[in-house]
């Protein structure tokens, strides 16, 4: 008795709040079995009380575990020794803002339980760290990938400017102000506290995806914990996040893309969403606290990036979800939905501030928000309507698709703005592209399983079941608790954008994690190593399990040494293809040595011909192309010039007419082995010629005379070249003859051979120009070009015997 009347004591001096619903708890527990719609409790706590083993699941229903322990408890301590504790604990209760208290998330075995958070962060965060050596190379900050370099640019553009910090917010250039603003100002404020400095930039923009990781995995920790009230679901739920390979890699250290930055923002809000549906009170000052939290996440998405209004689309789901369950159980969805709406409300303000007085976003972005809130008061209003008229939810739900499809398409055919803000969304997410981020994830030779299983591990598999069931719960339990569709709606949503672009890998391994956390801990009491989750505690009560036989076990127990090799192996079972996968996505968006000793070989050459932009521009494939120009130039904003010409400039022939239009915006052409994937190049293609023959002509092509080789990688895969006017050899030989220039060239200590095979006209003369300077042989005559000769297009003359 005395351990159950502790644990009453304890969970009413957390949760003051429930002590008359414990009293009506003990009246119905005299009387029969009861089940959880009889107390008037939420699922949270009411798990949190099951999980302290005041109560046990039986055939029906639930019964007290011990109810004269729990009378006693109610009574209070009979020497009153604990009354003034009691009452310090319930004052303390009082001020929280409704997140779980240190005490309710850890209550027993703290050691344990620190431990066990501590490993599964620590697995979290190793994995994001991967990438740390070839981050950070002596005193560079070299990121990940090529689209960092874009908002590194913006960043250190802001810290070079003078203006005060609202006057620079205000005065974003437009590729900002309607891209990614608030990435970037924050950013940009977070490097201007620790230096303001270029380097400060780097190490800021290195370290965000991180520091992202950490609060969105202790978000992942309080979404299992609240959304099935077992702390062993949160803990599970960051290592299932740690696990995936789709987040690993768009979280790693140095991959300081926007997704990180919106990872952050999603995460709150569905924790905030999680937080008010197992609320559902007006009358409670801290539901409006979380209402004020709802907004500025909002606005924090749509701020954050030009597609974020997309990402607010699930709150509309929910929202209609939540007002068809209410119908169906005869609720005020408008009363109860009051603080989410505020939220809205709130959300759409801010963002209408931000967007008059910064400039953010164009207006039909701006007004997303509002849009949402208009969208979801008339879905609670038809939802409150129909409650009133005794509707059936089907009619409901019919009402308020027909209530979407018609706000559509009035705004489509009213609002200018909206149009053609929607017409770019569409475009944005089914447009054919070769962006590897734009395509399916059921795409490629790769096929419907193996795509998933390379972005996720099994841990997609692995939370897909449970999802399903949850929508079982939703659909056939008319007391299934409404916080469920929090995740429900996040996961089909996010997994219906990855069937169309993977890009939105990562923000569905952040709705799927909690509900693949409950599966694994699931699937361990399966195999007898855990007591089953609070939630499914139901489906097991069958199991002869030592574990379901006594609900009150501790939530950690150390395993004898057969449990800890099974929970390995277990362990070893979902995680070894994320542990293959991690690494190597992790490993393709790193900056290969050869490029990273490339591109500094290119700034210093620039700088010793004191080249200034555009004379210094790289060309290169578009993938690698901010890199390159960061580091020679500095200037990174756009890869569109050389995504929307290198590969037709590698597979023409015309190196002449390619020299007039490169030869005043670009200073260096950079040549790679081609993936072993990709075609052969034709033998006259400039790839061919100048990779392959460093600009030589061949016995099948003719040599190139403005294209001079001044860089070799150590393995030969990657070449650089310059543009020069190139020196001319004019002469006479015999008419109508061949006449044979070569020289032997040594570049980065590679040798190679430049030759050259012109014919005579009817006079016999020949003019031929080259790129490099050095000896020439022309039909046994020597001849020396300087580099005046090459840079400056100067004819030399060539005495030949023929």
């Amino acid at each position: 008795m005395s351990e159950v009347r502790e644990a009453a004591e304890d969970f009413l001096s957390e949760y003051p709040d429930t002590e008359d619903a414990l009293s009506e708890i003990v009246a119905l527990d005299q009387n029969d079995v009861w089940s959880f719609e009889d107390v008037p409790l939420d699922s949270g706590i009411f798990g949190e009380f099951v999980s302290r083993g005041l109560a046990e699941q039986v055939d029906g229903g639930y019964r007290l575990v011990d109810r004269q322990a729990v009378i006693v408890a109610l009574e209070g301590d009979t020497d009153g020794a604990g009354s003034n504790a009691t009452t310090k604990s319930r004052l303390d209760t009082d001020i929280s803002v409704g997140l779980p208290t240190l005490k309710r998330l850890l209550p027993e075995q703290p050691s344990r339980v620190f431990g066990a958070i501590g490993a599964s962060f620590l697995l979290l965060i190793g994995l994001r760290m991967l990438a740390y050596p070839t981050v950070f190379r002596g005193d560079n900050v070299v990121l990940l990938a090529n689209d960092p370099y874009y908002y590194r640019y913006w960043v250190e553009q802001l810290l070079a400017q003078p203006n005060g910090s609202l006057q620079t917010l205000s005065t974003l250039p437009d590729a900002v102000a309607n891209g990614e603003p608030l990435m970037v100002a924050t950013l940009w404020f977070i490097a201007r506290l620790f230096g303001g400095d270029a380097g400060a930039a780097g190490n800021v923009l290195a370290w965000y995806p991180v520091g992202s990781t950490l609060v969105v995995g202790s978000v992942s920790y309080l979404l299992g914990t609240r959304l099935f009230a077992d702390r062993r679901v949160g803990i599970a739920a960051v290592v299932m996040l740690a696990l995936i390979p789709a987040h690993a890699y768009r979280s790693s250290v140095g991959f300081a893309d926007h997704h990180a930055f919106d990872y952050l923002w999603l995460a709150l809000t569905m924790l905030i969403l999680v937080v008010l549906t197992q609320r559902r009170d007006r009358h409670d000052w801290r539901s409006w606290a979380f209402a004020g939290g709802l907004g500025v996440t909002v606005a924090g998405q749509v701020l954050a990036w030009q597609a974020g209004p997309l990402l607010l689309l699930p709150i509309g789901g929910y929202v209609v979800l939540l007002s068809l369950l209410d119908c169906r159980a005869d609720r005020s969805s408008v009363r109860l939905t009051l603080p989410v709406l505020a939220g809205l409300a709130f959300g759409a303000a801010l963002t209408y501030v931000v967007h008059q007085i910064l400039g953010w976003h164009t207006s039909a972005v701006a007004a997303t928000p509002l849009l949402l809130f208009i969208g979801c008061l008339g879905a609670l209003g038809l939802a409150e309507l129909a409650r009133r008229l005794g509707t059936s939810p089907l009619y409901l739900a019919a009402a308020e698709l027909a209530f979407s499809i018609g706000g559509v398409g009035i705004l489509w055919y009213v609002d200018v703005a909206v149009t053609s803000s929607l017409s770019r969304g569409i475009d944005f997410l089914l447009r054919p592209s070769s962006i590897a981020e734009e395509t399916s994830i059921l795409s490629g030779d790769l096929g419907s399983i193996f795509g998933p299983a390379l972005l996720f591990g099994f841990i997609l598999f692995l939370a897909l079941p449970y999802l399903g069931w949850l929508m079982i719960q939703l659909y056939r339990d008319r007391g299934a608790d409404p916080v469920l569709i929090v995740p429900t709606v996040y996961s089909w949503f996010f997994l219906g954008l990855v069937t169309i672009q993977i890009r939105f890998a990562g923000e569905l391994s952040i709705a799927i994690a909690p509900i693949a956390g409950v599966g694994f801990i699931h699937f361990l009491s399966w195999i007898d190593l855990a007591r089953p989750p609070v939630s499914l505690s139901g489906a097991d009560s069958a199991q002869s399990s030592d574990y379901t036989a006594d609900p009150a076990a501790p939530s950690f127990e150390i395993p004898d040494r057969r449990g800890v090799f099974a929970l390995g192996a277990a362990f070893l079972l979902v995680s070894s293809l994320s542990f293959m996968m991690i690494p190597v996505k992790t490993n393709q968006l790193t900056i290969p040595d050869d490029r990273y000793q490339a591109s500094l070989w290119m700034a210093e050459h620039a700088a010793d011909q004191n080249w200034e932009y555009p004379e210094n521009y790289v060309f290169s494939r578009w993938s690698w192309n901010r890199m390159y120009n960061y580091f020679v130039n500095g200037e990174s904003p756009s890869y569109g010039y050389a995504k929307g010409n290198y590969a037709d400039f590698l597979a023409s022939s015309a190196g002449a007419e390619w020299y007039q239009r490169l030869r005043d915006r670009t200073g260096f052409i950079v040549t790679e082995d081609l993936p072993q994937v990709s075609s052969t190049p034709a033998a006259e293609s400039l790839y061919n010629r100048l990779h392959t023959d460093y600009g030589s002509g061949s016995d099948t092509t003719t040599g190139l005379a403005h294209y001079r080789a001044v860089y070799v990688s150590e393995d030969r895969s990657l070449k650089v070249f310059t543009l020069v006017p190139g020196a001319q050899l004019a002469g006479t030989a015999s008419s109508n003859t061949e006449v044979t220039v070569t020289t032997r060239q040594s570049v980065s200590g590679v040798e190679f051979t430049y030759s050259r095979t012109i014919e005579t006209d009817a006079t016999g003369a020949y003019s031929v120009t080259v790129p490099y300077p050095g000896e020439y042989v022309v039909n046994g005559t020597r001849v020396r070009v300087s580099e005046t000769a090459v840079q400056q297009n100067q004819t030399i003359s060539v005495s030949t015997l023929g």
